[in-house]
C-alpha cells in the first residue's frame, strides 16, 4: 500500500511538471512571452552614478564592452578612473536618437556634474545600444584636451564650410546672438552705470519711470524672441546634422534655450519686484556655468568659420523687428560686391535697402541696412560682416529707405537721411570705431545725440 501511495505521488508531481494544460487562462505556459522594458539612457546613467558613488566596480557593467575593456585594463578603482561625483544631474537634456553609418543607435545626455578633487565637471554622457540595452560609450568633460580637440575643431569647421545649409545657419545664429548682446548692452546701459556707482538693482528698478521700465521690459522680450529663433532654426533647419556636428548643433540650440530661460527667470523676478517691491533674486549659478561651457563650444567653431569662409559671395543676415513673440523677421543676403541693394513693394516703396559705405577707412566697407523703420549697421570684415549697431526706437518710425552718404568729422563716410516728418536729419557714422547716431532738427543748428553704442559686455548680473 505504501509503495502504491508513493508511486501515485510521484506520478502526480511528474504530471504537474510536464507542462500540461491548465483551466486557468492567466497561468503561464511554455509559449508565454515575457517582455521587459529596457532601461532608458537616463536610468543607465543614474545606476552608473549610484554604483560609482560607492566606488563599486559594478558600475563598469553599465559601459559598452569596448569602453569597459579599456577601463578595466588600467586596474584602477572607479574613483581613480572617473573621480568622485557629487551627484547625478537629472535636469540635463537628452538629444535625439541617431543611427550611425554602421547601424548603431546613439544619443547623448548634456548635463553638469561637479566632481571632487578639482576635476573638471562631467558635461556629457554618450550612449549606444548594445544587445538591446543603452550603455555608456563615453563622457565629455568641461575642459580642453589639447591636440584631440584641435583636430575635432578642424574637422567640424571643414564640414560646415562644405555644407551651404550649415554655413548659413551658424552665421545666422552668430549674428542673432550678437544682436542679443547689442540689445542688452544698449538697453541696459543705464543699469550698468548705476551699478558702477554702487546702487542696488532693487532700488534702481523701483526708482525708474514707467517709460524707462517699459524700455527694459521690451528689451528682454526682444532678446527672448531672437534666442527663440536661434533655438528653432537649430532644430528645424538642421534636423539631421552629420555625426561629427551633433554636439555642436545641440550646443548652440541648448545655448539659446538656456539663455532664454535665464532671461525669463530674471524678467519674472524684475516684474515681481516692480509690482510688489520684493526682490527675490533667482539662483542661476548652474545655468550660468552651463552657458559658459556651451559658449566655449560654439564660439571657437564660429570664429574659425567666419575667418575661413573666403568663398561665399554673400552674407546671410536675419533682421528682426517688434517687441512681441514671435518677432517679425526677414532674411537677407548682403552682397559686399555691390554698392546698393534694394527690394521694393508693388508701389515702389522700399521694403529693405542696404548701402555699402566706408566708415573707417579699411578695405572692407560697412553696410547700413534699413528695414521696417530700423537701421542696422554691419561692420565690414575680410570675410563678411559683423552686426555692431541697430536701432530699436519706434518700430515704423520716421526712418525710411531714401538715404545717402556724407562725411563725418573724422573725414570718413557717414549715412544721412531725412525723416518722413521732414523735421529731422539723421546721421549714422563711426566715431573712433564706436557707432553713433545723431539727429539734427532741420530748423535749428543744435545737434543732439540720440544713440551711441560701445563694445560693452552684458553686466554679470543681467
Amino acid at each position: 500500500m505504501k509503495k502504491a501511495f508513493v508511486l501515485g505521488i510521484l506520478a502526480l508531481l511528474s504530471g504537474c511538471g510536464s507542462g500540461g494544460t491548465s483551466d486557468d487562462p492567466a497561468e503561464a505556459t511554455p509559449d508565454t512571452l515575457i517582455r521587459v522594458i529596457p532601461r532608458t539612457p537616463i536610468e543607465t546613467g543614474l545606476l552608473f552614478s549610484n554604483a560609482l558613488l560607492m566606488n563599486d566596480p559594478a558600475c563598469y557593467g553599465f559601459l559598452t564592452p569596448a569602453f569597459r575593456d579599456s577601463v578595466e585594463s588600467r586596474d584602477l578603482s572607479p574613483w581613480e578612473v572617473f573621480g568622485r561625483w557629487r551627484a547625478f544631474d537629472p535636469n540635463g537634456r537628452l538629444t535625439e536618437v541617431v543611427q550611425t553609418p554602421d547601424s548603431q543607435q546613439t544619443t547623448s545626455y548634456y548635463c553638469t556634474i561637479p566632481r571632487l578633487e578639482e576635476l573638471p565637471p562631467v558635461v556629457r554622457f554618450d550612449f549606444t545600444v548594445v544587445d538591446g540595452e543603452w550603455l555608456i560609450s563615453g563622457f565629455g568633460y568641461g575642459h580642453s584636451s589639447g591636440i584631440g580637440d584641435s583636430i575635432a575643431l578642424e574637422r567640424q569647421v571643414g564640414l560646415i564650410l562644405s555644407d551651404p545649409v550649415l554655413l548659413r545657419e551658424i552665421r545666422i545664429a552668430r549674428m542673432l546672438l550678437e544682436d542679443v548682446d547689442t540689445d542688452a548692452s544698449y538697453s541696459w546701459a543705464s543699469w550698468r552705470a548705476a551699478s558702477a556707482t554702487g546702487e542696488s538693482f532693487a532700488r534702481y528698478i523701483t526708482g525708474l519711470s514707467q517709460d524707462s521700465y517699459n524700455m527694459l521690459a521690451q528689451s528682454n522680450i526682444r532678446q527672448s524672441g531672437k534666442l527663440q529663433i536661434v533655438q528653432d532654426r537649430a532644430t528645424f533647419q538642421i534636423p539631421n546634422p552629420p555625426l561629427e556636428l551633433r554636439e555642436l548643433v545641440a550646443a548652440w540650440r541648448e545655448l539659446a534655450y538656456l539663455r532664454k530661460a535665464v532671461l525669463r527667470a530674471r524678467h519674472e523676478a524684475m516684474q515681481n519686484l516692480r509690482q510688489t517691491g520684493v526682490w527675490m533674486e533667482p539662483d542661476l549659478t548652474q545655468e550660468a556655468a552651463r552657458i559658459q561651457y556651451l559658449t566655449g563650444i560654439f564660439m571657437p567653431v564660429s570664429d574659425l568659420v567666419e575667418a575661413r569662409d573666403t568663398l561665399s559671395l554673400t552674407y546671410p543676415a536675419l533682421l528682426t523687428t517688434g517687441s512681441g513673440e514671435p518677432l517679425e523677421a526677414i532674411t537677407v543676403a548682403l552682397d559686399p560686391h555691390t554698392v546698393e541693394q534694394k527690394v521694393e513693394n508693388d508701389i515702389g516703396v522700399p521694403v529693405w535697402r542696404a548701402l555699402g559705405v566706408d566708415m573707417n577707412g579699411d578695405p572692407d566697407p560697412e553696410r547700413v541696412v534699413y528695414w521696417a523703420g530700423d537701421l542696422f549697421l554691419f561692420l565690414g570684415t575680410p570675410t563678411g560682416y559683423r552686426l555692431v549697431f541697430r536701432t530699436y526706437s519706434g518700430y515704423d518710425s520716421d526712418f525710411h529707405g531714401q538715404f545717402g552718404t556724407g562725411t563725418n568729422p573724422a573725414g570718413f563716410s557717414s549715412v544721412n537721411l531725412i525723416g518722413n516728418s521732414r523735421t529731422t536729419e539723421y546721421n549714422l557714422f563711426l566715431d573712433g570705431g564706436v557707432p553713433r547716431l545723431t539727429a539734427t532738427p532741420l530748423r535749428q543748428e543744435e545737434e543732439r545725440s540720440l544713440d551711441s553704442y560701445s563694445d560693452q559686455v552684458i553686466p554679470e548680473d543681467w
